[in-house]
């Protein structure tokens, strides 16, 4: 152990750097598959892919030792995960596939988000 830390700092660390890893993984694929347009597979599922041998692995490792370090975390997908995916989707977007799309993003982008205002609209309403 390091001088004056915690055994939970310590795993805290290397779930970060596992996380930073898989992330690397990801764009690196990325820039493989732009380079090598390989036939099957996108750069999602190869990082899905290792996500999920490394979390067997973690696993079969650790068993019970490390399950709340390595739990999922909403907050930590949504606050850090999600916008640079997000933002690599947009950025690497062709514009000709975009406006070939634009009716099917128009419907799920204003039809969805008025359904859901009104279902939370008719929610919030029945349990006032």
């Amino acid at each position: 152990m390091i001088l004056g830390e915690d055994e939970t700092e310590i795993d805290r660390r290397e779930f970060y750097a596992i996380l930073f890893g898989v992330m690397i993984f990801f764009f690196f694929t990325a820039g493989m598959q732009e380079k090598y347009k390989p036939k099957c597979g996108h750069q999602t599922s190869y990082a899905i892919l290792i996500g999920i041998v490394i979390s067997l692995l973690l696993y079969w490792a650790f068993r019970d030792e490390r399950a709340g370090i390595y739990a999922f975390n909403e907050n930590i997908f949504f606050d850090l995960l999600l916008p640079p995916i997000i933002l690599n989707s947009g950025f690497n977007m062709r514009r000709k596939k975009f406006f070939q799309n634009i009716g099917n993003i128009t419907i799920f982008g204003l039809g969805v988000t008025f359904t859901c205002f009104t279902l939370f609209s008719i929610v919030t309403y029945a349990s006032l």
